[in-house]
């Protein structure tokens, strides 16, 4: 047991790194790098000739296309990669390494698909400020720059991990043929009606993890305002991150010979935190949804 325990840190190490590379081998992932980067690098050349009157939001909604390259991708890779740890597992026999441990090493590969996430965000920050939004877009009124920084980091950064946690939970409890496209299909699909479309969601849409925060929000937009949703983008971060490790010890608790007693009081804790955040999500910051009074030129 003493020899088991003292090696495993090495291990899960070696593993980690070969699920990096792994990652890195992905053609969808650079399939998903190759669109955010042309995404990024038209925002600097000429974003503002697709939009009425020269102008448009800048990079304040280019996260919802980071979220699906990136995180949706990510989900499908990594679900993907832990079929192939467990095959590889079945082959290895009695010697294979726990499948907790392969399931950490799973989990840190999401590094990947974050830096290039983060590397996104440091250049929408420069787009933003190079050429700011239209004045009908945001920020405006009640809501500021750091309300539109946090929404962008947490539909834009943290699904990079999300999509991927959601993977690996996945394929560790549901491994039959075809779930992987099938989730991500209804993943889709409830995110389109839970992306303020319907003013019945507004208040407690925050509690699904794809969600937005401001925008031309379908038939909600009226006389063509954007619209700024009731609560704090930034608590959902804290949310959002909570959700993400409980989706790593969900993935964990799969192992039948993991410390459960442990993993237990781990998820008792992380839902706890996960709850409060949600709570501080919609009762701080907007109280109401806003509407921006200028609106936006028509085609």
């Amino acid at each position: 047991m003493s020899t088991a325990t003292s090696t495993a840190p090495p291990v899960l190490g070696v593993l980690a790194r070969q699920e990096i590379r792994n990652y890195l081998r992905s053609k969808l992932f650079w399939a998903g790098t190759a669109l955010v980067v042309a995404l990024t690098v038209s925002g600097f050349v000429d974003r503002g000739a697709s939009y009425p009157g020269g102008n448009g939001p800048s990079s304040a909604l280019d996260m919802v296309a980071v979220a699906a390259l990136l995180g949706v991708f990510g989900l499908i890779v990594t679900a993907g990669l832990t079929r192939r740890s467990d095959r590889a597992a079945e082959a290895a026999g009695s010697v294979a390494v726990p499948e907790r441990t392969r399931t950490l090493a799973l989990a840190a590969a999401v590094v990947v698909p974050l830096a290039v996430a983060l590397a996104w965000f440091v250049a929408a920050l420069v787009n933003f400020h190079t050429d700011p939004p239209a004045d009908y877009t945001v920020p405006f009124g009640p809501i500021d720059t750091g309300f539109v920084y946090a929404a962008m980091f947490a539909q834009g950064v943290v699904p990079a991990v999300g999509g991927p946690v959601l993977g690996l939970v996945i394929a560790r409890w549901l491994p039959q043929r075809g779930i992987t496209a099938l989730s991500v299909v209804l993943l889709v699909l409830v995110t389109i009606l839970l992306q303020g479309n319907f003013r019945a969601t507004w208040r407690w849409q925050a509690a699904w993890p794809w969600t937005n925060w401001y925008g031309p929000l379908g038939w909600n937009t009226g006389e063509g305002h954007w619209i700024a949703l009731p609560g704090s983008p930034q608590a959902w971060i804290a949310y959002l991150l909570a959700l993400c490790v409980l989706g790593v010890l969900v993935a964990v608790w799969h192992d039948p010979e993991a410390d459960r007693s442990r993993l237990r009081a781990a998820i008792a804790g992380t839902v706890v935190v996960a709850i409060v955040a949600l709570v501080l999500t919609m009762t701080l910051g907007l109280p109401d949804a806003a509407f921006n009074p200028v609106v936006a030129p028509t085609a």
